[in-house]
Order: structure tokens, then sequence, then C-alpha cells
């Protein structure tokens, strides 16, 4: 993701972050208005909260909200430092804002600059009110109170603990597979130089998939028969969604495909890659006479941000019972895991500067299996992708102790071609049949009623796709009309083009 227009207020004027407040209408992630026209303002909760983002924030005095953001000044500019200098001592760390003065439309403006923490000096709090109820974050143009799965999140990489070598009591050797724990040793001896004189259980104990003789927790989502058996939520979940966004569809659905993948981090990887292939096109493109297949999610970008989830998640007591969440909407694919990114790296570093690794142990087993590499390429090479497809550029967000990954499948040019994709037996090397869009086949194609089975046939796609990305869409258009139209999801249902609407989009006058 790119970095935020309120982020970058830091590098303009105080007038200028004053017009850019009035343009915009509205404070933001790093911007905090207070009228302070009456006097000085309590303002503990955004002093904590800008101390614990990266990119620190801006209280800005003189600004009436209610008024549309109209300036009416401070009651007193002097007075205003000395007191929110004053809340400042009462934090923990000490908080020492940077103030800046200046006169618009002819009244006083103060701004007090805040500047972020590092991960280890954090979380900043007042001191009266304790870590619990005085620690604050920014969530959009609020300040909320941290959550215990954040709080956590801090400590834990200020104290450098590691959930993913922790060991349930109900963790048992016998949970381990023996053909995966075989090839897993086989592998290690391979490629560790220093394991490959060792005995078996010694490289279960030195390389982490073992402590005490018990399965860690990295060993079981490694090497585990079942590792649900003793983290039943240590999965993901899986959802095709009709639309853009989450309700229902025509049919009433909430969800046209709706899966949950277990077991270890590989089986659940290669599930979810097959659950993405199921769920989306391949788009043909022809150039000088010659076809290339195109898939809508390109298989090294889905890869690299399902491997991505599974391996750096928060695997901690706040967050193991919650699972990754994968979405495939109409214009995008979603990735959802808990835990954000680890040890307060800016989000706008992710794949140009290296980082800490939350799960190294974890990470360090996917790599002896061959599944995960840890060279920090993974970001890069899908950004690269979406770049290649000519898509919208991909988006990441951390927020609230989470990460998310939006990868679209729609053009970065507003306008640009929708591409096609040939009918079945269509011979799209012959230069002189054009190719026309996917929604006029279809108008064409059912001239004569049509299952669904029948259009995702002709089209050599998916049906579940084909009726998410065409059918309904058509169907609100009015292009398109459904034989049964009071049992729409009947496995009778046909669908015919509406005359009228196909003769105008083929060109003919009604």
């Amino acid at each position: 993701m790119q970095q935020s227009d309120d982020a970058e207020q830091n590098d303009l004027s105080l007038e200028e972050v004053v017009r850019s407040i009035q343009r915009k209408g509205c404070e933001g992630q790093s911007i905090e208005v207070k009228a302070a026209s009456q006097g000085t303002p309590k303002v503990y909760d955004s002093l904590s909260s800008f101390s614990n983002q990266n990119e620190g924030g801006i209280i800005v005095f003189g600004l009436d909200e209610s008024l549309g953001f109209e300036v009416v000044g401070v009651h007193d500019a002097q007075e205003l430092e000395k007191a929110v200098t004053a809340q400042g001592k009462e934090m923990y760390p000490e908080v020492r804002p940077v103030y800046s003065e200046s006169l618009i439309d002819g009244k006083t403006v103060v701004s007090a600059y805040i500047n972020g923490k590092p991960m280890g000096e954090r979380p900043v709090y007042r001191k009266t009110a304790g870590i619990s109820a005085g620690s604050y974050t920014r969530i959009g143009d609020a300040d909320a109170r941290m959550t215990p799965t954040q709080l956590y999140e801090i400590e834990t990489f200020k104290d450098g603990r590691r959930d993913d070598v922790s060991v349930d009591p109900q963790a048992d050797s016998d949970m381990l597979n023996p053909g995966k724990r075989h090839d897993f040793i086989s592998r290690a001896q391979r490629e560790r130089p220093l394991l490959a004189r060792r005995n078996e259980d010694e490289i279960l104990e030195l390389s982490g998939v073992c402590r005490r003789g018990s399965p860690t927790l990295a060993g079981l989502m490694t090497l585990g028969e079942y590792p649900q058996q003793v983290y039943p939520n240590l999965c993901i979940t899986a959802v095709v969604v009709p639309g853009t966004k989450a309700g229902t569809g025509l049919g009433g659905e909430r969800f046209l495909d709706n899966q949950r993948f277990e077991g270890t981090i590989d089986r659940m990887l290669e599930d979810a890659m097959a659950f993405v292939r199921r769920n989306s096109r391949t788009r043909t493109v022809i150039r000088d006479g010659v076809r290339t297949d195109i898939p809508e999610y390109p298989e090294t970008a889905v890869r690299e941000i399902l491997t991505n989830a599974l391996m750096h998640r928060d695997y901690g007591p706040y967050c193991n019972g919650t699972p990754v969440r994968l979405t495939l909407f109409a214009d995008r694919l979603e990735c959802w895991n808990p835990g954000g990114v680890y040890g307060g790296q800016s989000i706008n570093d992710l794949g140009f500067a290296n980082s800490q690794t939350r799960n190294p142990t974890l990470v360090s087993l996917l790599e002896i299996e061959g599944i995960a590499e840890n060279r920090h390429s993974g970001i890069p090479a899908i950004r690269e992708e979406a770049k290649q497809c000519g898509y919208k550029p991909v988006e990441f967000q951390d927020r609230q102790a989470s990460f998310t990954v939006r990868f679209y499948s729609v053009p970065e040019r507003a306008g640009a071609a929708e591409a096609t994709v040939p009918w079945s037996g269509t011979a799209v090397s012959d230069p002189a049949k054009k190719s026309i869009g996917i929604r006029d086949r279809i108008l064409d194609f059912c001239k004569e009623p049509q299952s669904l089975e029948s259009v995702a046939h002709a089209l050599g796609l998916g049906k579940y796709y084909v009726r998410r990305r065409y059918i309904e869409p058509l169907l609100v258009e009015n292009a398109l009309s459904m034989t049964l139209p009071d049992r729409p999801r009947s496995k009778y249902q046909r669908y015919v083009a509406n005359d009228s609407f196909s003769e105008v989009s083929s060109g003919k006058q009604p």
C-alpha cells in the first residue's frame, strides 16, 4: 500500500496541513484536530496512539471540526504548549511534542508533532491509567484502546518470546506423521551439514520440531498427522463472495463456494491453491497470432500470499484460535491473517528492507521442506506479478494486529478493455476471426435458453465463477432473464438474452 496522504503531512508547512484538512473535510491516520479556542483539551489518547505508530502524528489546535474545520484559533498559544508538554510528561515513556505556530486567516493555529516510538519503547501509555487502560492505537481518524492481542504482540517482541516453539500439553510424539518425519530428517541431513551426523531424535530437537520429546507448534504444523487435533482453528477458511463486497447474491446466497482447509501447512497451501484455481478464470490474449493464457490470479503471487500468511501469522495464545481467511471477490483476492507486521517495521518497507521474523523456527522447518525460502523476496514477487498482468497495485494493510493483502484482478488504468476468452472449439490462432467480449458471447449464446453448465462449458470456465462474474451482473442489468425467476437456484434454471438488449449490444437497431 502506498504511503497515506496524511502521513506525508509532516513535510508540509502548518498552513498547508490546515488547507489539506479543510479540503478533505476530515482528519486521518496521523492527523488529529482540536478547537482549543476556550483552553487546552486533554490529548492523552492521541499522544499515546501517535507514539504507538511508526509515522507518529500531528495534533492541530485551532480548527473546529463541528464548523467544517473552520479556523477558530487557540486561546493562548504559549499556555497551550505548556499544558500539552505537561500532559506528555504524564505518559510513559515521556512524550515530547515538537510545536509549530502559524497565523492563518488572522488567527493563531498551533501544531504538535508526536514522533513515533520504536517497538522496544512501546506501548506508550498514560501512567495514571496503566498499560491496559492507557495504551491507544490509531484507527483511521480515531484513537482506540489497544486490545490484549496488540499489547501481547508488543511484549512478545520486547521479551523475545517465540510462540512457534511452544508445546501444548496435549502434544505427543505419536502425532507426527512417520512419512513426513522420515523425509524431513533426510532433507535436514542433506541440507544442514551440522545435522548430518546427528541421530533422528537429536535432529528433531535441534531443528525445533520437538522440545524434550514433545512436538512443538511448529513441528505439528509441518510434520503433524493432523495438527488440528491440538490446534483446531489453525487452518484456512476460504469463501467466494458474489460481487465486490460481502453480502448476498440474487439467489440469496452469501457464498458461492465455502471451504475449510486443514492439515499441515504444505497440505493447506496446496488445497487453497486448488480452491483459487477452481474459482477463477484464465483469460486468453492473442498477440501477433500467438495465444497466451493468463490466469486471473497468477500462481506465483497466490502461493507467496498464502505462504506468507501461514508462515508469518501470529501463533500466540490470543490468535491460535483464529484461522487465516481467504476471500475471492469479483474483482480481487483478499488474504487476512492475525498478527501485524512484526517488530514495528513500516508497511512501506515491505520487500525493500530486511525485517525480523516472528516465527524463526517454523520458517526454518519450511525451508528444509522446500516450501519457503525466507529471502524477503515474496512481497516483491507479488508486486511484480500484478505489474506483469497490468493489474492495480497490490495493497498491504497492517491494522489492529492483523495483516491483509488485496490482489486485484482489474486493470490499473480505468477504462482498459476487458480481456477476452475464446469459446470452446474456436480456432483462436486464426487472425481472421475476431475476439469479442465475454458478455457479448454470453448474450449471443443465450439467444436460446441455456443452463449455467452450458454457458460455463462454452466459455471454458468454472460455473461458479461464470455465475458470479457474468450471469448475475447481466441479470441485474436486465440483459438476461431467468426461465424460472421464482426458483433462481433450480437445477432446471435456464438463462435467455433479452432481445432488445442483445440487439443494441451487437450494434443493431431495435
